[in-house]
């Protein structure tokens, strides 16, 4: 049992908000109850619009009460395909409406299972496997993105599974035939909460993106509206706001920070294509449309908020935005700084959460605390704790240590129940973060636990190597991580990316003069056209550290024999983790041979013989 420091937990202080949240997640036992609860709000308002390019007007919006009889259709219409309140609905479309409706249609009948849209065919197989999903619905052949076609023949390989297709041009239909809306959805609805379970798993959303093989982690109706109502309270979502959703809607942070906790307070969305900020032309045009569609709320990870600070406002009334969330990784606050001098405005609201959380645990408002240096307070229903060296300290400040986390909103476990014990310390949530709780209960987190950089048994904390490299005018964006090394085990290693145009001769000295510490200053700088990110946007570590191997092999063996350089390559699988792959031809010289192997024997790596 780990010892505690204290029996008062830390808290938000705001013991109304707290009361306000709990009972409305009383009241409201189910998602539906709560995409209902927006109905009910406003009915003719607003629901979802879809932009098929930047400088469309929209298609024909569908409003909440629209939405509420689409949804119930479609929820009648899984349910005649055999779906019960435990089978998966699979859903492998873009951001549109259709999404949207098919989405908490199948939380209505089922269980819903979005799916990242950049899993490989076998990705999507083992999930679906995985899963029993009965139903997996994807955009028409022939639609943009190959979705279909990336699945086509999957219900030959998959007992039970049955392929539906649903349109991504804004349009609202199943297998190609329109959807009409059920009129009497408030009767459908009152009919099941007499027998609703809050406790029911009503979603299954892939996770472990940045870290290894994706999990699937079992959502309840409970956890996913407690969540979208902390979210919905501390954003003060408005029935008359216009939300431009950026974040897919198959995280948690696009689907409860955004799309459920809007739809709850009768708000609109605006789908900005299909790609949302993947797509160039929907960065290079974000201010024109929020001034063209009065958008209130825009929601966009940072890697996207950095790239639109560096767009052109032209002139655009901008007098309608209020705030803009992000999230799915730390934004680095020279990132905020240029966004904020960009808009002109000052509510840049830092979301901060987890899969295994269904959404957020905390938010930090940069109107509030320009410097960006914590990650804010936790949300309505959260209580945290950080454990140190097994110590668990319950009460602010406290030092840094993993951050734990629990509430209504923890997640009921992956499907694996082997990966789930290892998800949690003594019924707290394990979040892998490294944080601390300063007096004012901000929480500071300061890396991952996993992203620690160990050089010579001395813990390095890349965001200290990271933001001295983001105050650099010239970086656009910058990343960390262990540069394998023969005496140290690691030393750090940095990655930019360049802004256009930018000149970093003197990036190396610029770090100096802001890391204090020798031994946290990177030993080699790389710079990258492109930063390798995950689909919702976070930097993916696990590439960044097999360039950093292959780096740190190839220039010993350019010491020992050149033309073996390109023998080496790094790679990641479970069998052997992060680890040198050596392919050298069989005539390769024996002696040669030899000294390669030991050479890169010496390395904190195994090394995989090809063939």
């Amino acid at each position: 049992m780990t010892r505690t420091d204290a029996s008062t937990p830390t808290s938000t202080d705001q013991p109304a908000t707290d009361q306000l949240a709990a009972d409305l997640t009383a009241a409201h036992p189910r998602v539906i109850d709560l995409v209902a609860r927006g109905a009910r709000l406003n009915p003719d308002g607003v629901a979802l619009v879809h932009l098929p390019t930047p400088d469309h007007p929209g298609t024909d919006p569908v409003t909440h009460d629209r939405m509420m009889g689409l949804v119930a259709a479609a929820a009648a219409r899984f349910r005649a395909l055999g779906v019960g309140p435990t089978d998966a609905v699979a859903i492998l479309l873009p951001s549109c409406p259709a999404l949207m409706v098919s989405l908490w249609a199948a939380m209505w009948a089922g269980v819903a299972q979005p799916l990242n849209l950049l899993f490989t065919r076998d990705a999507i197989a083992g999930q679906l496997k995985a899963a029993k999903a009965k139903l997996l619905i994807v955009p028409p052949e022939g639609a943009p993105a190959g979705l279909y076609e990336k699945v086509a023949g999957l219900e030959a390989e998959i007992p039970g599974l049955r392929i539906l297709t649903a349109p991504i041009d804004g349009s609202v239909a199943l297998d190609g035939e329109a959807l009409k809306p059920d009129p009497d959805w408030r009767a459908r609805l009152d009919q099941g909460r007499v027998s609703a379970d809050p406790d029911r798993v009503a979603a299954l959303y892939p996770t472990g993106g940045t870290t290894g093989a994706p999990k699937l982690a079992r959502l309840t109706e409970r956890s996913m509206v407690a969540s979208a109502l902390g979210s919905m309270l501390s954003i003060d979502y408005r029935r008359d706001d216009r939300l431009l959703a950026g974040l897919p809607l198959f995280h948690v942070g696009g689907a409860f920070v955004g799309a459920l906790a809007a739809a709850a307070a009768g708000a609109g969305m605006w789908f900005p294509t299909i790609a949302g900020f993947r797509n160039p032309a929907v960065v290079a045009a974000f201010w024109q449309m929020v001034a063209r569609h009065r958008i209130t709320v825009g929601a966009l990870v940072p890697t996207s908020l950095g790239a639109v600070a560096g767009t052109p406002t032209e002139g655009a009334d901008l007098s309608s935005l209020r705030v803009v969330l992000t999230g799915a990784s730390t934004c680095p606050p020279e990132v905020v700084k240029r966004f904020l001098a960009a808009w002109g405005g000052d509510a840049v609201r830092q979301v901060y959460g987890m899969t295994e959380f269904s959404g957020a645990i905390a938010q930090v408002h940069h109107d509030v605390m320009p410097d960006g240096a914590a990650v804010g307070l936790p949300l309505a229903q959260v209580e945290v704790a950080v454990l140190a060296e097994g110590v668990l300290h319950r009460t602010a400040p406290t030092p840094a240590g993993e951050l734990l986390a629990r509430g209504p909103q923890v997640f009921a476990g992956y499907m694996d129940p082997r990966q789930t014990e290892a998800a949690f310390h003594d019924g707290w949530l394990r979040t892998g973060d490294i944080c601390r709780i300063a007096e004012s209960g901000q929480l500071h987190i300061t890396g991952r636990i996993k992203d620690l950089i160990i050089r010579g048994g001395h813990n390095i904390d890349p965001l200290i190597l990271e933001d001295a490299a983001m105050a650099h005018p010239g970086v656009a964006m910058a990343a960390a991580v262990g540069l394998p090394d023969a005496y140290a085990g690691e030393v750090p290693m940095l990655f930019v990316v360049p802004a256009e145009g930018a000149d970093l001769a003197d990036l190396a000295g610029f770090i100096e003069t802001r890391i204090t510490e020798p031994p946290a200053r990177p030993k080699r700088i790389e710079p990258l056209a492109g930063m390798p990110v995950t689909p919702v946007g976070k930097i993916f570590k696990p590439r960044l550290r097999e360039l950093a191997a292959e780096a740190a092999a190839r220039a010993l063996l350019a010491t020992i024999d050149p033309a073996a350089t390109e023998a080496v390559s790094a790679a990641t699988d479970g069998t052997n983790g992060l680890h040198l792959r050596l392919d050298l031809p069989p005539d390769w010289p024996a002696a040669s041979a030899a000294r390669i192997r030991a050479a890169l024997g010496e390395l904190p790596l195994p090394v995989v013989e090809a063939g």
